[in-house]
């Protein structure tokens, strides 16, 4: 399944939730894993979800740092 996370497309497996989709864009930019748990994970909207967030077909979510 594919979904958007900071304007970068990435494919994660079917029932993934936010912290995979964080982790597999982490990889992509090749930076470390440890910068998940500094860092916030938003919807499209703005809204703060959790890490153990379930994800769907071509939703778009946000990570930003602290």
């Amino acid at each position: 399944m594919n979904v958007t996370v900071n304007r970068t497309k990435v494919e994660i497996f079917e029932g993934a939730q936010a912290q995979h989709a964080v982790l597999r864009y982490l990889v992509h930019r090749h930076l470390a894993q440890s910068w998940l748990k500094r860092g916030c994970i938003q919807d499209a909207y703005g809204h703060q979800i959790g890490l153990d967030a379930p994800l769907r077909e071509g939703q778009i979510i946000k990570f930003k740092i602290r």
